[in-house]
C-alpha cells in the first residue's frame, strides 16, 4: 500500500499533467478562435458546409453579403438546399455531391449563378471564381466541402464589353479596309489611319501629313472656310481638289465629321472622300441604264400582241420602225404565235411612218417567219408608200394575205363577208 508522501507525490503530478492540458486546450481554444476569426474576416467568400447534406457550419461576412445581400439571412445548421432553394437545377448541387463522394477538389471560372439575394424570389445573375475542397478529417476521411470564391460579375461584365467593343471594331474597321470611298482619322493635325482607297486615289505615303498637304491652295481655302463655319455636332461637306504625288488632280467630295470623347474633348477627325469622277462615270452609266429601260418600255408597249379570238391575234404597229425595233416585232410576234397557237396573224401597218426598204424587207421576212410556224399572215393597212417601197424591192409576199383595212383583214380571218360599202 502506497504511503502518504508517494500519494501525494502522485496527486502532484497529476496536478501538474491537468494544468498542462488545460494551458494546452486554452492554446488550442485561442488557435481555433483565432482561425476562425481570420477566416470570417478575410475579404474573399468562405463557407465550411458539413457531411453528405452540406450543412452550412460557418459562412464569413463577405459570403452572405456577396449571395444574400446586406439584410444576410440565417444560414448556420441548415443545409444549401435549405438555404438556398434556387439553386436548383444549376447544377451546383450535384457537384458538390460528386466533390463530397470522390474528394476531388473541383475549381470553376466566371460561373454563372441565378439568386435569390432579396428573398423576393426575384433571381438576380452573378459571376463567380470558386472552389470547391473536400474537407478530410484525421484519417483522410471526407467530413465536408470548403468553399472558396470570389464575385467577378464586374470583371465578367466588363470582360464582356470589351470582347464587344472589339467585335464592333473588327466590323467596322473591316468595312473602312473594303469601303471603295477613301477614309481617314486625322489627329492632331495629321493623318492617322488611311484605308486602301484612300490611299490608292491621294498618296501611298500619306500618313503622318496633314490633309491640307494633298490638295491644291485654292481647296486649302474651301476647306478651313468649311472646317470653321461648321459645329463640333454636325459634319460638314467641301468639294476639293487632289493633288498626287506625280502632279496630276482630281475633285473629290470631303465629308468631315469630329470625333469626342466622354468629356466632349476633341479626339480626332473623320473624314469620307468620294472621287467625283467616278461619281460622275456612275452616274452616267446611270442614265443610260434608264434610257436602254425606256426604250425597251417603249418597243414593247408600241408593239403589242393583242388576242382577238381563239387562234387569232392582232399586231398594230405605231410610229417609226427602224431596224433594232423590226427585229423586236418579229421576236414578239413568233413568241405570242407560239403562246396563244395562233392560227391567223394581222400584222396592222396604218399608223407605220417612215418605212424603208431595210424596214420593208424586215415585215416580209417576219411573215414568213411566221408562216414556217404554220401561220397565215394577213398584212393590213398598207398605205401608199409601203405599197411602192414593196414593188421597188420586188417583195415576195407568197402567202401573205394583203386588205385594205383592218376590218376586212379581221372578217378574212373570222371567215365574214365584208360589208360592201354603199
Amino acid at each position: 500500500m502506497p504511503s502518504v508522501e508517494e500519494l501525494q507525490a502522485k496527486i502532484a503530478e497529476l496536478e501538474s499533467r491537468v494544468t498542462a492540458l488545460e494551458s494546452s486546450l486554452a492554446e488550442v481554444s485561442q488557435e481555433r478562435d483565432d482561425l476562425r476569426g481570420a477566416i470570417l474576416q478575410i475579404p474573399a467568400l468562405f463557407v465550411l458546409l458539413k457531411g453528405k447534406e452540406h450543412v452550412f457550419s460557418l459562412a464569413n461576412k463577405p459570403w452572405l453579403e456577396a449571395v444574400f445581400g446586406q439584410k444576410g439571412r440565417q444560414v448556420l445548421g441548415k443545409t444549401i438546399r435549405e438555404v438556398m432553394p434556387e439553386l436548383q437545377g444549376q447544377g451546383f448541387y450535384e457537384l458538390l455531391d460528386r466533390v463530397y463522394r470522390t474528394g476531388e477538389t473541383h475549381f470553376g471560372a466566371f460561373t454563372p449563378v441565378d439568386l435569390d439575394r432579396a428573398g423576393t424570389g426575384e433571381l438576380e445573375r452573378r459571376y463567380h471564381n470558386f472552389h470547391y475542397i473536400a474537407h478530410r478529417g484525421k484519417e483522410g476521411e471526407v467530413r465536408g466541402i470548403i468553399v472558396h470564391s470570389h464575385d467577378v460579375t464586374t470583371e465578367f461584365l466588363a470582360r464582356q464589353e470589351v470582347l464587344n467593343l472589339n467585335a464592333k471594331l473588327s466590323t467596322f474597321f473591316a468595312l473602312a479596309e473594303n469601303a471603295t470611298d477613301g477614309i481617314t482619322l486625322t489627329t492632331s493635325g495629321k493623318i492617322t489611319y488611311a484605308n486602301p482607297a484612300f490611299r490608292r486615289m491621294v498618296d501611298e505615303a500619306c500618313l503622318g501629313k496633314a490633309h491640307t498637304d494633298l490638295i491644291t491652295e485654292e481647296s486649302r481655302i474651301a476647306l478651313q472656310e468649311a472646317a470653321e463655319t461648321s459645329s463640333a455636332e454636325d459634319a460638314w461637306q467641301v468639294m476639293l481638289t487632289y493633288r498626287r504625288p506625280d502632279g496630276s488632280t482630281f475633285p473629290g467630295q470631303l465629308s468631315s465629321f469630329i470625333i469626342q470623347d466622354e468629356e466632349g474633348e476633341i479626339r480626332a477627325v473623320g473624314s469620307i472622300l468620294r472621287d467625283q469622277r467616278r461619281s460622275e462615270q456612275e452616274r452616267a452609266a446611270l442614265r443610260e441604264e434608264i434610257i436602254l429601260a425606256q426604250e425597251r418600255a417603249i418597243r414593247e408597249l408600241s408593239s403589242p400582241l393583242i388576242p382577238l379570238a381563239q387562234g387569232l391575234v392582232l399586231m398594230p404597229l405605231l410610229g417609226t420602225i427602224d431596224t433594232g425595233r423590226a427585229n423586236q416585232i418579229m421576236e414578239t410576234l413568233l413568241a405570242g404565235i407560239a403562246a396563244q397557237r395562233a392560227r391567223i396573224a394581222i400584222l396592222d401597218v396604218t399608223g407605220v411612218k417612215n418605212v424603208d426598204s431595210a424596214v420593208a424587207n424586215a415585215l416580209v421576212r417576219t411573215a414568213q417567219a411566221a408562216n414556217l410556224l404554220g401561220t397565215e399572215v394577213v398584212l393590213t393597212g398598207i398605205g401608199p408608200d409601203v405599197a411602192r417601197i414593196l414593188v421597188e424591192i420586188g417583195a415576195d409576199l407568197g402567202t401573205v394575205q394583203t386588205r385594205g383595212t383592218l376590218q376586212s383583214a379581221v372578217a378574212y380571218a373570222l371567215g365574214t363577208p365584208t360589208p360592201r360599202a354603199r
